[in-house]
């Protein structure tokens, strides 16, 4: 995908995610209207980093963002589809932690190019990606569980989805892992992040 072209098709998502929210609004649904109200502020910060900082976040993360919004708020939440087909929480939990592993790896990239407090090779690079990715899946099902317990959202629907979702994680987590030691030799992570690792360099080393 061009960089234009995702840029274009995350705009015409985040389109959709309002119409969504209108959606929600005259079902009356409180739950899913605070959800896309959360859902457009999160897939309008790359915006704002863009338009405000001039911190450019790479196509795919932009994409990624606002992809996993529209499966989930959109689709799954508004238009019910978590209930009409339950697979479809393997999707959006897939899509989810792919985007978590993704910011891990650049994130971790950055900080191990342009800092000097940390140094990490390839493999280990790509270790810290998984258990991160695990983790915050680990934190998504607790969130999950207290939602259940507090206000009876009905989120987990048995010990089995709970399971599912964590093992899709992994499984993300192993994907985005593998890709991003590919991202790394290749130079394309380098090329991807060139922008923010400048803007990193630059606000760590006080240059002007």
């Amino acid at each position: 995908m061009s960089e234009s072209r995702g840029y274009f098709v995350a705009h015409v998502l985040r389109i959709a995610i309002v119409f969504f929210l209108v959606v929600a609004i005259s079902n009356h649904d409180l739950q899913w209207t605070l959800e896309c109200i959360s859902g457009i502020i999160i897939c309008s910060v790359p915006i704002l980093l863009k338009r405000v900082w001039n911190f450019k976040l790479p196509v795919i993360i932009d994409f990624l963002i606002v992809f996993a919004l529209f499966l989930h708020v959109g689709l799954g939440g508004v238009f019910d589809v978590y209930y009409a087909f339950p697979d479809f929480d393997i999707i959006t939990h897939f899509v989810s932690a792919v985007l978590i592993a993704f910011l891990a790896l650049i994130a971790i990239y950055i900080l191990d190019k342009y800092w000097d407090g940390l140094y990490m090779n390839i493999y280990a690079i790509a270790f810290a990606v998984l258990v991160i990715t695990m983790a915050s899946g680990v934190v998504w099902e607790l969130g999950e569980w207290t939602s259940d317990a507090l206000f009876g959202l009905g989120a987990q629907w048995s010990l089995d989805d709970t399971m599912t979702d964590l093992l899709v994680n992994t499984i993300g987590g192993i994907f985005m892992a593998l890709a991003g030691i590919n991202l790394i030799k290749t130079g394309r992570l380098e090329e991807m992040t060139q922008d923010m690792g400048n803007r990193f360099d630059t606000l760590i080393n006080h240059k002007k």
